[in-house]
């Protein structure tokens, strides 16, 4: 376990807002937007890494833009360089990195200027001392394997790490039912014969 790390890190217990159905959502995008990028990658025909990482990343923040059109409590916070990406759920700042959650990479472990700005503002509901960050492990394919939210102190040590569930996010289109139409049962009456018509009367000569 990493030092200072928490076993039974709850992220809903300190950030109320970092449900696990919000977080899913990121993840499970994060999860597609690196398969299918993958689908497309061909070393035989001159794909590198270096392509490859650069795809993922640019889609990424262009589908968590997306969700953020979607979705009220998603926002993204403008950062310089253009580069860096760093979106808030109601508030809280937050960047994703592929990687393990005990060894981010040394540019994710500073706090950006953009989120400076940000804990600021969050400064006025709650004191925020911890960098939140979303670690997007991979398998030996390159697959999504697990996503996690990890939070670091100022010294870049992990204080908690915890594994965001995939498929938790509810979808946003719910399907419309109409309403069940309660029919009596039909009676069905006989038809009633009709008199016989009298003759008519004899024509005058």
């Amino acid at each position: 376990m990493l030092a200072g790390m928490s076993n039974d890190f709850l992220p809903t217990k300190k950030y109320p807002a970092l449900t696990d159905e919000r977080l899913s959502l990121i993840a499970d995008a994060l999860q597609d937007v690196r398969n299918k990028a993958l689908s497309l990658y061909d070393p035989l025909n001159g794909d590198g890494p270096w392509g490859l990482g650069t795809r993922v990343y640019e889609r990424s923040c262009f589908r968590i833009k997306q969700l953020a059109q979607e979705h009220a409590w998603l926002t993204v916070i403008e950062e310089e360089p253009k580069p860096r990406f760093t979106f808030a759920i109601e508030g809280l700042p937050i960047r994703f990195y592929k990687g393990s959650p005990d060894d981010p990479p040394s540019n994710y472990l500073v706090t950006t200027y953009g989120e400076l700005l940000q804990r600021q503002l969050f400064q006025d509901f709650r004191p925020l001392d911890k960098i939140l960050r979303i670690a997007i492990e991979t398998d030996r394919e390159g697959r999504v394997s697990s996503a996690k939210l990890v939070e670091l102190d100022e010294a870049g040590e992990a204080t908690g790490v915890y594994v965001i569930p995939f498929g938790a996010a509810r979808p946003n289109v719910v399907p419309l039912e109409s309403k069940a139409i309660h029919l009596e049962p039909i009676t069905v009456e006989p038809i009633a014969k009709e008199a016989p018509q009298t003759e008519k009367k004899t024509k005058a000569k």
